[in-house]
């Protein structure tokens, strides 16, 4: 191993260690790392990807950018179908296939959605629920750039469901292009239809980036049971703190769900309210920042500044 890189390894080491020998949070153990990329991260999003997702919109107007989501969504169909085959979930898997077939029979090969019409709309897989399902831990979370929150088995996962494309064993014209195509418009895709919701998650948060990590674990876990919605649960950053009920709808607004209903969150602000008087550590206040998070954490400004260096 080069001398370089064996200095790089052996920093990143003590960098991981020292942060976690600070971590406050059990689910995030590298949290100071993770906090520095997530700094680094919206600054480059602010910079960089929104403008790139506001340029990809004005060229895909209307029912062109629509005909493109469908066909990305097409093409991820099979590694859906074999998450859910590995799950034992087949009444899942039968319903999607059915969806990819009839997208691609019907549907001008997948550009017009005619299955979510009649009852079998898109679900998100992955190997990494494959992995919960079957009892693997999450690991540590991470935040890494250009993936954004994850877990390490998440991270296997993202390997896993590459290595898994059934295009990348057939082998047809155009097969190269077509992987790299899909991979960067699917890409594009993603960025310009998640940069609202992620706005609105974190834009009124006293501390983002807490909040896109207990977002992001709670969707996680329910998707591992199977849930339609993720259910209302406390502030991952409140250890042993009691589950709520589950939320009462799958109708439910996805980012609204993760954080909390206005009928869940009731009995939760209750009972922190009614703890507080007896336990100095109960968070009357479920918005207020966490005792890890920095000012530039707080302040957008200062995450830009701090990324800058």
């Amino acid at each position: 191993m080069r001398p370089r890189r064996l200095f790089t390894l052996l920093g990143f080491g003590l960098a991981v260690v020292g942060s976690s020998a600070h971590a406050q949070t059990p689910e995030d153990p590298y949290e100071a790392i993770n906090r520095q990329s997530y700094a680094r991260q919206t600054d480059v999003a602010e910079k960089y990807l929104k403008p790139l997702a506001q340029l990809y919109q004005r060229l895909t107007p209307g029912p062109l950018g629509v005909a493109i989501h469908n066909l990305v969504t097409e093409l991820s169909e099979p590694v859906i179908i074999i998450n859910d085959i590995l799950q034992a979930r087949f009444r899942s898997a039968g319903k999607d296939l059915v969806r990819l077939t009839a997208n691609a029979s019907f549907g001008l090969g997948g550009t017009v959605d005619v299955a979510t019409k009649h009852g079998l709309p898109h679900h998100d897989n992955d190997f990494g629920i494959t992995l919960g399902v079957w009892g693997v831990k999450p690991g540590p979370y991470l935040f890494l750039p250009f993936v954004g929150p994850t877990t390490v088995r998440d991270v296997i996962g993202i390997g896993a469901d590459a290595g898994m494309n059934p295009f990348n064993f057939v082998r047809f014209p155009g097969r190269q292009t077509l992987l790299i195509t899909s991979a960067v418009v699917g890409g594009l895709d993603k960025l310009a239809n998640t940069q609202a919701d992620l706005e609105a998650i974190t834009s009124g948060a006293a501390d983002p980036y807490a909040t896109l990590r207990s977002v992001y674990l709670q969707n996680r876990e329910a998707q591992i049971r199977g849930e339609e919605a993720t259910p209302v649960l406390p502030p991952l950053d409140e250890p042993g703190a009691p589950a709520a009920a589950p939320a009462p709808s799958a109708a439910a607004d996805p980012p609204a769900a993760a954080l909390a209903t206005s009928a869940g969150q009731a009995p939760l602000a209750a009972r922190a309210a009614a703890g507080a008087a007896a336990d100095p550590y109960v968070i009357a206040d479920l918005d207020a920042p966490i005792a890890t998070a920095q000012p530039v954490d707080l302040d957008r400004s200062a995450m830009r500044l701090a990324a800058a260096h």
